[in-house]
C-alpha cells in the first residue's frame, strides 16, 4: 500500500547509502570475480569468449529493449513530489508497456537469431542454448528496470542487492555460486550450463523486487492502452535508450570485433582481460548509482555549485577505489590472470595492462555521463557514446588486422580516453559543471544530502 504522504521510502543520507554500497559492492565484486573464475575453468580458452559474447550481446539487446524507461523512471521518480500521482501512474504504465510488448519481442528475436547463427539445427542442445539467450535478454532487462525503480522510490539498499555494474551483490553472488556448481557437478554442460547459471542468478531475486514495487504501484490504475503507453515511452525516453545502448556497445564492441576478426581463442583471452580490467570501473559505477537521484534533484533545484561539489567529491572518492583495484592488475597481470581465470589465460597480461590504464581515465574524468543524463542532456551523452562506437569500431578493426590482440587492446584504451574526455567536455559545455577529481573534496556534503 502506498504511503499517504510520499511515494518514496524514508530517506537516508548519501553517506549512509555509500557505506551500504561499499559493503554490497564488495560482495558484488567477489561474485563478479567468481563468475569469471568458474567460467574460465569450466569453459577454458575454447569457449569463454563465446560465453562473454553471448552475455554482453544479450545485455545490449535487453538495454535497448527497455527503451530508456528504466533510467527515465529513476530520474523522474526521484524528482517527483508527494502529490504527483498522475505522473507516477504514467511512469508505471510506460514500464508495463515495455514489459508486455518490447521485451518479449526482443527476447524471441534474440533466440531466433542465436539459433540461426548456430546453424539452425533442430536439436535439444541448440534449441536450449537459443532459449537461454532469449531469456538472458528479458532477465537482464528486468534486473535493470527493477533496480532503477527501486532507487527512485528510495529503496537504495534493496536496489544495491538487485542491480549494479557488477550485477548487484545478491545477483552476482548467486551467479558465481551457480556457475561454480556447474563446473563442479556437471562440467559436461559446458556453455549451456554456464548460461543457465547466469540466467537463474538473475531470476531468483526478482520476486522480492516485484513484491516491493507492487506495494508502490499496485493500486494505480492503467489509464491508456498499452500501445499508447509505449508511444509515450518512445517519445519521452528515446534519447535515454540511444545513450544507454551506446554506452553498452562502447563497453563490448571491441570484444565482438575480436571474436569476428581474430577467432574464438583470441576473444577468450581478450574477454578474460577485459572483464578483469572493468573492475576498475566499479567504484565510479557504484557511487554514481548512489548519487544519481541526488543529481536529478539538485538539477531540478537549479543549484549548480552544490551539484559540482557533490559530483567532484564522489569522483575523487571513486578514484581512490579505482586505483586500489588497478594496482595489482597493472603490477602483477600474469599472476592475477592465473589466479582468477586459470593458467591458460596468462598470455593476456599485456591486454590486461592496456585496458586497465584506459579505464582509469573514467575515474579521473568523473561522473560526466550520469550528470548529463540526470539533468535532461541525455541526447548529448548519446551523441558521445555513438561517436565513440564508430571511432572504436574503426581504429580497433585496423589495429586488430595490423597488430593482433595487443593492437586491439591499445586501440580500445585510446578510444576509451577519447570518449571520456568528450563526455567531460559536454558536461562542462551544457551545464558549466566540472566533473573531474578535486584536491578539495567535501565528504561532509554526502552526509548533508538525501539519497
Amino acid at each position: 500500500m502506498v504511503a499517504q504522504h510520499s511515494h518514496r521510502a524514508p530517506s537516508s543520507s548519501l553517506s549512509d547509502s555509500a557505506r551500504w554500497f561499499a559493503g554490497s559492492y564488495a560482495v558484488a565484486i567477489l561474485g563478479y570475480l567468481g563468475v569469471i573464475a568458474a567460467a574460465g575453468r569450466l569453459l577454458g580458452p575454447a569457449d569463454l569468449g563465446a560465453f562473454l559474447v553471448v552475455v554482453t550481446a544479450t545485455g545490449l539487446v535487453g538495454q535497448a529493449g527497455l527503451v530508456g524507461v528504466h533510467r527515465s523512471g529513476l530520474r523522474e521518480v526521484a524528482r517527483l513530489g508527494p502529490d504527483d500521482r498522475d505522473e507516477l501512474a504514467r511512469l508505471r504504465d510506460g514500464a508495463t508497456a515495455v514489459n508486455v510488448i518490447v521485451l518479449p519481442a526482443a527476447s524471441l528475436l534474440t533466440a531466433v537469431v542465436c539459433w540461426l547463427l548456430r546453424g539452425a539445427r533442430a536439436t535439444w542442445p541448440e534449441l536450449l542454448l537459443a532459449a537461454l539467450a532469449g531469456s538472458l535478454v528479458h532477465l537482464s532487462a528486468q534486473q535493470k528496470l527493477c533496480g532503477a525503480c527501486l532507487r527512485g522510490f528510495g529503496h537504495t539498499r534493496l536496489a544495491a542487492l538487485i542491480e549494479g555494474r557488477s550485477g548487484g551483490a545478491l545477483v552476482a553472488a548467486l551467479q558465481a555460486v551457480l556457475v561454480l556448481a556447474v563446473w563442479v557437478a556437471a562440467p559436461g554442460w559446458g556453455l549451456t550450463g554456464a548460461l543457465a547459471a547466469v540466467a537463474l542468478g538473475y531470476l531468483l531475486p526478482l520476486p522480492l523486487a516485484y513484491a516491493v514495487l507492487r506495494r508502490r504501484w499496485g493500486r494505480m490504475r492503467v489509464s491508456r492502452t498499452l500501445v499508447a503507453d509505449l508511444r509515450g515511452v518512445v517519445r519521452r525516453d528515446w534519447r535515454f535508450a540511444v545513450s544507454q545502448a551506446g554506452g553498452f556497445a562502447n563497453a563490448s564492441i571491441d570484444l565482438w570485433l575480436c571474436a569476428a576478426l581474430l577467432g574464438v581463442t583470441a576473444s577468450s583471452h581478450f574477454g578474460a582481460a577485459q572483464r578483469l580490467a572493468q573492475l576498475v570501473l566499479l567504484p565510479s559505477a557504484a557511487l554514481g548509482t548512489v548519487v544519481s537521484p541526488a543529481v536529478a534533484r539538485l538539477s531540478a533545484r537549479h543549484d549548480p555549485q552544490r551539484l559540482e561539489s557533490l559530483v567532484r567529491t564522489v569522483t575523487t572518492l571513486a578514484l581512490v577505489g579505482s586505483v586500489l583495484l588497478a594496482l595489482p592488475l597493472v603490477v602483477l597481470p600474469h599472476q592475477v590472470l592465473r589466479l582468477v581465470t586459470g593458467p591458460g589465460f596468462a598470455t593476456a597480461a599485456a591486454v590486461l595492462v592496456l585496458l586497465t590504464l584506459g579505464y582509469v581515465a573514467n575515474a579521473v574524468s568523473g561522473l560526466s555521463g550520469i550528470t548529463l543524463s540526470m539533468t535532461h542532456h541525455e541526447g548529448s551523452a548519446a551523441a558521445v557514446q555513438w561517436g565513440g562506437v564508430v571511432l572504436r569500431a574503426a581504429v580497433c578493426t585496423v589495429s586488430a588486422w595490423a597488430w593482433g590482440v595487443v593492437g586491439l587492446a591499445a586501440a580500445s584504451a585510446a578510444s576509451t580516453l577519447v570518449v571520456y574526455a568528450a563526455m567531460w567536455a559536454q558536461a562542462r559545455r551544457h551545464l558549466g559543471v566540472l566533473t573531474h577529481v578535486t584536491l578539495r573534496p567535501r565528504p561532509g556534503l554526502l552526509a548533508r544530502t538525501a539519497a
